[in-house]
């Protein structure tokens, strides 16, 4: 039992976000089922299409791949990513503003980082057209370690820097925050060995600036610090809608402190 616990423990303070069943050997995916069935009116014509989410589970209810119809025509088809995701489900909301519902296809991971796709499809003419696309990937952890620089500079400060857009800033932190933490050498250990610690998205938001404009679609990544779930600040992206490629595009970033909640850097993306 005390290896098993090591173990679990283990996992959490590296961020092994991924590991599941569907990893074992033993795992077996059957054919497409259903798995969500929606009657939405999509283009505004007055009727409503038939929207329908299948999916290639195994004996434990988690898929590695998913299809999407609409009317009974298959509209595309969906890989987890090597094991990124094992769940997936659809939402509606008018996202561009304009009359007609669009959807929002969520992928999501069963471990304990809460990792969330996200892909956004849109009538935008005369068919079913992906306006956003998921911004995870696969390959997360070495891209993060890559575009990321994270370092401790003493006195509860830890510099944050994205090498990408340049943005740079000081992540604030406060004794207060670990007046639980029962071992202060270890405490200050764990600080001074801060490493680069930012998870995929797990998170969005839909912003709506005017009535008839297409909303800001908001990416938020999280930014760790001792462990994983000392979450010291959320790393912003935010996406707004070109007209002219009819796709959403990365415009800003943004450093949000989970201590103040103020914003402590941003700047344009590139």
């Amino acid at each position: 039992m005390k290896l098993v616990r090591f173990l679990v423990l283990l996992g959490l303070l590296i961020g092994f976000h991924s590991v599941t069943l569907a990893q074992q050997t033993d795992v077996e995916y059957g054919p497409f089922t259903i798995v969500q069935k929606e009657y939405i009116d999509l283009d505004g014509d007055g009727n409503k299409d038939i929207i329908e989410l299948y999916a290639r589970k195994n004996q434990y209810n988690l898929a590695n791949e998913w299809s999407l119809k609409i009317n009974g025509e298959q509209l595309g088809t969906y890989h987890n990513k090597q094991d990124l995701y094992q769940l997936a489900d659809m939402k509606f909301a008018d996202v561009l503003q304009n009359g007609k519902q669009d959807i929002l296809l969520y992928f999501h991971s069963v471990g304990s980082g809460g990792i969330t796709g996200l892909t956004v499809l849109s009538y935008t003419g005369e068919k079913v057209e992906e306006i956003f696309k998921d911004p995870n990937t696969s390959g997360w952890f070495d891209e993060a370690k890559k575009r990321f620089s994270m370092k401790y500079l003493g006195d509860y400060q830890v510099e944050f820097i994205d090498k990408q857009t340049d943005l740079e800033a000081i992540i604030p932190l406060s004794e207060d925050r670990y007046r639980d933490f029962p071992d202060k050498e270890e405490l200050k250990e764990r600080l001074e060995g801060i490493e680069t610690w930012v998870d995929p998205v797990s998170s969005y938001r839909f912003d709506k600036l005017t009535k008839m404009k297409p909303q800001e679609i908001v990416a938020i990544r999280a930014v760790s610090g001792i462990a994983h779930y000392d979450v010291i600040a959320y790393f912003e992206t935010r996406y707004i809608f070109d007209k002219q490629i009819q796709k959403y595009v990365p415009t800003k970033v943004a450093l949000i402190s989970t201590e103040t909640g103020k914003k402590l850097a941003e700047m344009p993306y590139k």
